[in-house]
């Protein structure tokens, strides 16, 4: 006989949390003393302050960029990419299916057509066999997603673009770039933009490149040198129909999230490599492949496969309510952007209407991306943060589930878990 212990919480069993998983975001007197810093300045923005400029350098030295913007949000940074790249009415973005809209959302603000193609099924990132097959003579760039941790293979994507077009398929070009977008759980709604652009051979070609790309991104968000040692100057964009600049408050907090993030990373990475383990050996639940080039992933979520059949047919969402009953904080999967309304039916912001894709997405479906939506786990980020233990609690609760997943059925088509 099940006991009181062994049940799961949603047919009335302890829960298997007693206490709360670490608490997001994590602050202390680093943003505090920050914030204060730029209110007693009196700098608020970029303009006659330097604090989201030095986050911006700090934040590309992390990552080994030559340089950096301090962008509003990752919605702001792609389109502020694409315009540095050239990309505008009438050229074609592919864009994978699984992620946050605002990836495709970026393309039709600056007036160019995202084309949405299926993803891996495993990694949940872009296919890059499907971006190929969707290249056009008008595909001027692809975008990247790296989802929830797993990384898009950047590899792969940039030698299609380095390919030369084949003839058969009456392209002029390869498209030209590749863009990168990640979300990075110290910054929170923060993407960094990563433009792995492969525009010449030569060294000094990609240099030349670099440096043009460079000055256009300054120039469409309105930050251009005024002269050498003398800072910078900020101006009305030249090419964005937003304000894109990051705020001084911003970069004050973000300077003090950047000094954690590296211990926090190394954290969630540790932890969910013994949590990968672990789900993996229930049957049912299987998580994304790590890519072996990748000594640490950046999980934003916490993702992974669940085979309802292994379940006695428990749904997806009332496996969710269950986990989220043994006190795992849940988190919420992306749609297929083929399912959302904004393309299928054409639900486009009237300063898109007159530049709507010529693109009929009513009848698009994208199999992977739909079924991935349909079919995966994600868990905040934040339960990466405790001890080992405690998220090892995550497959307890997930074996405990399935162990009486017979009876959660039962009682649900009974209406008695409603």
């Amino acid at each position: 006989m099940t006991t009181i212990i062994d049940r799961p919480a949603i047919l009335g069993g302890i829960p298997i949390r007693a206490n709360d998983y670490p608490s997001w975001p994590v602050w202390d007197d680093g943003e505090r003393d920050g914030l204060q810093r730029v209110l007693d300045d009196g700098g608020w923005w970029q303009g006659n302050g330097n604090v989201a400029g030095a986050f911006a350098a700090e934040f590309a030295g992390y990552h080994g960029a030559r340089y950096g913007l301090a962008l509003t949000n990752g919605t702001h940074t792609l389109e502020a990419a694409l315009v540095a790249c050239d990309v505008g009415d009438g050229d074609e973005v592919i864009v994978p299916g699984m992620t946050f809209v605002a990836s495709a959302g970026a393309a039709l603000a600056v007036n160019a057509k995202p084309v949405l193609v299926d993803i891996d099924p495993d990694t949940l990132c872009i296919d890059v066999a499907a971006a190929e097959a969707a290249i056009t003579p008008r595909t001027k760039a692809i975008i990247a997603v790296h989802v929830a941790g797993a990384a898009a293979d950047l590899d792969a994507l940039t030698d299609l673009c380095a390919r030369p077009a084949p003839p058969d398929r009456g392209l002029r070009a390869r498209p030209r770039h590749v863009l990168a977008r990640a979300r990075c759980g110290f910054v929170g709604r923060l993407r960094q933009l990563l433009d792995a652009a492969i525009e010449a051979d030569d060294r000094r070609g990609r240099r030349r490149a670099d440096l043009q790309r460079r000055s256009a991104a300054r120039s469409c968000v309105g930050i251009r040198r005024l002269w050498p040692g003398k800072g910078w100057v900020v101006l009305p964009p030249s090419h964005l129909r937003i304000e894109p600049r990051m705020t001084e408050w911003q970069g004050a907090v973000l300077t003090a999230q950047l000094g954690r993030f590296p211990e926090q990373n190394r954290v969630r990475n540790d932890n969910a490599v013994v949590l990968n383990a672990a789900l993996d050996e229930i049957p049912g639940l299987r998580t994304p492949r790590r890519d072996p080039r990748m000594d640490s992933q950046g999980n934003y979520c916490f993702v992974f496969h669940y085979d309802s059949e292994q379940f006695a047919a428990l749904p997806l969402r009332v496996f969710e309510r269950a986990l989220g009953a043994e006190g795992i904080p849940m988190s919420v999967s992306y749609p297929s952007l083929s399912d959302l309304d904004l393309f299928r039916n054409r639900n486009f912001a009237p300063r898109l209407r007159d530049h709507a894709p010529a693109i009929d997405y009513s009848t698009l479906h994208l199999p992977r991306a739909e079924h991935a939506a349909a079919s995966t786990v994600w868990l905040q980020h934040r339960l990466l943060l405790a001890n080992r233990e405690d998220v090892l609690d995550v497959a307890r609760a997930a074996a405990r589930i399935q162990a009486s997943a017979g009876e959660i059925v039962t009682r649900c088509a009974a209406g008695e878990l409603s």
